[in-house]
Formats: structure tokens, sequence, C-alpha cells
């Protein structure tokens, strides 16, 4: 642009002083004049942004309006003593003397704009520190559920009140409603009766209006607060969003130990972790935040001399936890106990089953001696009312073993089963039953490096189970470490836990959650896929909130914080690699959640709702 206007000027003095052509004979066209004039100033440090100014013809002036402060989170002000200043002209117009070089304009910089006949305008260019005049909020956060949709809608008109719209999608938003963490333009001031000021999060249960006003104090912009329910679908998967992810370290603050948490229940609105060591120590978290809260699980006459490795949760809200037992290792007792809580987990448990692993009730299981069994534990039905079942897998039995309950009590002996499929079961093997009677249908997973997903389809027939063909995306075929099963509007959903390394420790994992659909085929779980933690749904990770290449979208025993060490490295070797997923319905029947654990690696969760949003 300097070069055309260079050239325009040395055109014109070359007619000049050649004498062809007469000045009053040039004609120039003015157009719009200095109405195209405009001048950006930069900082010279410390902002990278260009900084408008306005331009006073009738002053002579051009204010270079620096932000009073270039964050907008600490009280940094620039140096306007330090500037350099551009400008955009009309056609045949220049200063003199030029812009170019670093300029002091809090004392400001005097030039002449001189237009195309000569004609030189007086300008003062200086620099004022200008309070900003935004007044908005830019977003809310529910601290205890804070992948929650919250929609900000900024007024349309003048003196209308703007809306923050936060969505139901699940009883935990009631809750979470208490602190909210909002976010306005840089440097505004908020205000709300229900702020506290310690903390800076925001009371919104009671839906109190809130109020910005911008840093100079001239704009204020009001917020009406709703919590609305969004519209739900008839049937299938609706929004699905993040509920939290983190890892394990050797320094963390929910007490767990190496080598001693494998399984999960979900019970009213607790996530349990189990403790090998000591069942009385079992952690318990808030279902929807990930945080511990402050409650023990009453462990009253249970033996203290067992490993509860295995723990569930059944369809109506009952912890329940299995003994783990080996006949080969003669440090654990052949009894297998079986306890489920029937009145919450803050009251004694119930013995619901207790019996000799080499006895009658284990009579169809005689030809597999070594029972190593309760790994992992599921249960399907309500474990005290009607029918249920409660299902494990042995190591290299090859078959689900099948524990049936009448209204609390065994009934008949146990139920042992090879349907087909892939000859492969390891300890992280699980067995997820579609139902809570024969004829059974159940999906469970070899646990190792063959990564493989078996379903037998409700029936009796011996060779009706069949091998889910792998994914081709959204999927590592390393290893399977977790499955679980659950239908929810009108959608029979399958999660596994699936690894990108086979060769011993568990390295990364990613959850996979796909529709199997109610008559499932070998391609179901690569057809039906919803979405997987690591990279989202089909359309990516910005699809699903929470999704992505972090510690909320996958678990490993590399750190994903700088200075920390993870607890371990899950059981090193493949045959004792652990992983447990499980399904968990919300009260209001809006929604699952789903949790995946990698053992001494970390946990994710995430809300799966029939919202239409």
């Amino acid at each position: 642009m300097k070069l055309k206007y260079l050239f325009s000027s040395l055109l014109a003095s070359t007619m000049l002083l050649s004498g062809c052509v007469d000045v009053d004979d040039v004609k120039i066209n003015d157009g719009a004049g200095t109405a195209d004039l405009q001048v950006t100033g930069y900082l010279v440090e410390g902002y990278a942004a260009e900084i408008p100014s306005v331009i006073d013809e009738v002053a002579g002036t051009i204010t270079v309006q620096v932000p009073y402060y270039i964050s907008d989170t600490d009280p940094v002000m620039g140096d306007i003593t330090q500037m350099k200043l551009e400008a955009q002209l009309p056609t045949g117009y220049m200063f003199s003397p030029v812009l170019s070089g670093i300029h002091d304009l809090s004392k400001g910089y005097d030039t002449y704009l001189i237009d195309p006949k000569g004609r030189k305008t007086h300008y003062s260019i200086k620099a004022e520190y200008t309070k900003s005049n935004e007044s908005k909020v830019l977003s809310a956060i529910l601290v205890e559920s804070e992948r929650t949709a919250v929609v900000i809608r900024d007024p349309e008109t003048d003196g209308e009140h703007g809306k923050i719209v936060v969505a139901k999608t699940s009883s935990s938003v009631d809750g979470a409603l208490h602190e909210v963490k909002i976010n306005t333009s840089p440097w505004a001031t908020l205000s709300c009766s229900t702020l506290d000021e310690e903390t800076g999060y925001v009371d919104l249960s009671g839906l109190p209006e809130v109020t910005v006003v911008s840093q100079n104090g001239e704009s204020k912009t009001v917020y009406d607060v709703e919590v609305q329910v969004p519209d739900v679908l008839d049937q299938g998967v609706g929004y699905i969003g993040g509920l939290f992810g983190f890892q394990f370290y050797t320094d963390n603050d929910l007490g767990l130990v190496k080598n001693n948490t494998t399984t999960m229940a979900v019970v009213d609105d607790y996530l349990i972790l189990s403790n090998h060591a000591n069942v009385a120590d079992m952690i318990v978290l808030d279902r929807y935040s990930g945080k511990k809260v402050d409650v023990k699980v009453n462990t009253t006459g249970m033996p203290t001399d067992r490993q509860f490795r295995a723990i569930c949760h059944d369809d109506n809200n009952h912890l329940i936890a299995a003994s783990y037992t080996d006949n080969n290792l003669t440090q654990t007792p052949s009894e297998v106990r079986i306890f489920a809580w029937k009145d919450g987990i803050q009251n004694p448990p119930t013995s619901i089953f207790w019996a000799d692993s080499k006895g009658s009730y284990f009579a169809a299981a005689a030809a597999w001696p070594t029972r190593e069994m309760f790994y992992n534990v599921n249960c399907r039905g309500d474990i005290f009312s009607g029918d249920a079942v409660i299902t494990t897998a042995v190591l290299q039995s090859y078959r689900c073993w099948f524990f049936q309950f009448k209204d609390g009590k065994p009934d008949g002996n146990l139920f042992v089963e090879y349907a087909g499929g892939v000859v492969s079961m390891w300890s992280s093997t699980n067995c997820a039953p579609m139902t809570n009677k024969p004829p059974y249908g159940y999906v469970w997973h070899t646990g190792n490096f063959r990564a493989t997903v078996v379903c037998a389809p409700i029936g009796s027939a011996g060779g009706r189970a069949f091998d889910f063909a792998a994914p081709k995306s959204h999927w590592w075929a390393g290893n399977t470490h977790g499955v679980d099963y659950i239908e929810f509007n009108g959608s029979h959903l399958v999660a596994v836990s699936s690894g990108n390394d086979g060769s011993g420790a568990t390295v990364f994992q990613r959850l996979y959650v796909a529709d199997i659909g109610s008559a499932p085929a070998a391609n179901s779980l690569a057809d039906g896929f919803i979405f997987d933690s690591r990279e989202g749904n089909a359309q990516g990770t910005s699809g699903i909130a929470g999704t992505g290449p972090d510690v909320t979208g996958m678990t490993s025993a590399n750190t994903f914080e700088s200075g920390k060490t993870v607890l371990g490295d899950n059981f090193a070797g493949i045959n004792r690699a652990m992983g447990d997923v499980k399904f968990a319905r919300s009260p209001d029947g809006n929604a699952v959640q789903v949790y995946m654990l990698t053992p001494d690696h970390g946990i994710l969760a995430y809300e799966i709702t029939r919202f239409d949003i």
C-alpha cells in the first residue's frame, strides 16, 4: 500500500515538473474522502491484538483506545509509551510525518493528513486507557456437574432481560445448582443476591436474578434463570455428556491402595469402589461428580478374613458383594459368600448365599476344579424380590456361571453354560446378563488380548452364541477389561472397555458404547455405535462433552498431570489385568450413567439421556 501511494506522489511530481500537464487539468476523485481513514494501534509488548481508534475530524484528534487491562484475568495495563501505528488511507492521501516507528502516545504524536490536492489537516494522535462496555454472561458452569448443558441467551433489545437456561438432564442438576461458576465479560462486575463472595459461586437453586455491570459502569445486563426439562425422545438415545474423569495417583486423596480396587457398584447417589484388603473400607464417591463423600458402607456381620473383590448392584438399587474364592489357594476358604444390602448401604447387609464351592450346589461345575471365581460380578433383577440372577466368569472355564435367586434366596443349583463363541476367558472376563431368569441371554468378553465380545442371545441352544465383529473405528483391538448391558428407552446398550495394548499391563483404555438392538447379530456392536470416550460420536469429540484424548476420555498408566505418578500398572501380566464397566439408571428414568474403571489407572463417567438436545 505504501508503494502504491509513493508511486502516485512521484507520478504527480514528475508531471508537474515536466510541464506536460497543468495541475488544474488533473481530475482528482476524492471519493469518500476521510470517511475511509482508519488508524490502528499496537502495543510493542504484552498484547498482540490490534487496537482501534476514534477519529474526531472537527477536533483534529485520533484517540487509540487501549483496553484498561490487557489481560482478562490479571490487572495488567499496557505501556502506551511504546506503541506502533498503522493507517488505512483514502486513495491519494498521506501522513506527514509518517506513522512508522515507535511512539510515546501518552504525550501524543502530531502529524498532518495531506489530501491529493496538497491540503493539510492537523491531527494529534494519542492513546488513552478505556474501560470495557461489555456486560454479558459468557458461561455458567455447575461445579458439581460441569458438563450439564447451560445455554446463555443475551437480550435482543434494550431493556430486555437475558436468560441463563439450565437443561435438567438428570436429578443431579438440582443439587448442582447450589454452586455455579458464572463467567462474565472481562472485568465486568457480577451481582446476585446468592453470590458467595468467598468462593465466587452463585446459588441458582432459587432462580435468582443475575446482573452484570460493565467495567466502565455504563452498561448493565440482567439475566433470569430457568431450569428446563428438555423434550424427550420416544425411543433411543439423546443428549450425552461426560460426568467426570480422573487418574489415580500415588498421592491421591481417596485412600486408594495399589492392587486393591477392581470393581464398582452404583447405589442411590453413590459410586462405590471395592476394597480387597478390607471390605469395611470400600470407597464411596458421588455418582455424578466423582468426589469422595463422607459415607461408610456398613459391613456388620461380614467375615473379615475374606477378600470381597467383586461388587455390583441389582436392578433395584441394592449393593451386592461376593467373596473371591480359589480352591487352589490354601489361604482362601472354599466357601462362597454373597451379601446384599436390602435397606441402603449404611445399614447392615444380609447374607444371601453361603455354600462350599466343592459341594453339591456346584455339581454342574465339577469339571473345573480351579473354580477361581468372583473377580467380578453382575446382577439382573431385584435380588430381594422375584427372580434374579448373579453372574460371574471363571478363569479358563469358558463358561458363564449363573447363581439363581427367588425372593432373596438361592433357587436351584448353579447353572453353567457354554453357548458358543471364542474359547478364551481370563481374570477380567465378565458376564453381563440380559435376562433375570432362564432362558438366559448375556454378553461377555475375553478380558485379554483377543479383545473379543461374545453375545449369547436369549435362548437355550448350545451353539447360539457368536463373536461380535470388532468395530473398525473408535476401538482399540489390544484388550478388553470390562463389559455391561442395559435396556434404556427402547435401546439395548452394551459398553466395553477397549484397550490398545495386550502385552501385559494395560496402557490405554477407552469406553465404547453401542446399541446392539433387540435381535443382535455379528455386526451389531460395530453398526450400533453411539460414542466412545476418546473420539466422541461419529461427528467427533465436539459432539460429546467430556470426550477426548485426555484424562476425561482415557485411562492410562502414563500420567496426564506433570509431576504426578500413576498409582500402579494394573496387575502386571495379562491374565491378571483387570477392569470393570457398569451401567446405572437415574431415579427419574430419563438417563443412565456408565462408568469405566481401570484399576490403579483411573475412572471415567458419562451420562446417556433420552433428552432431545
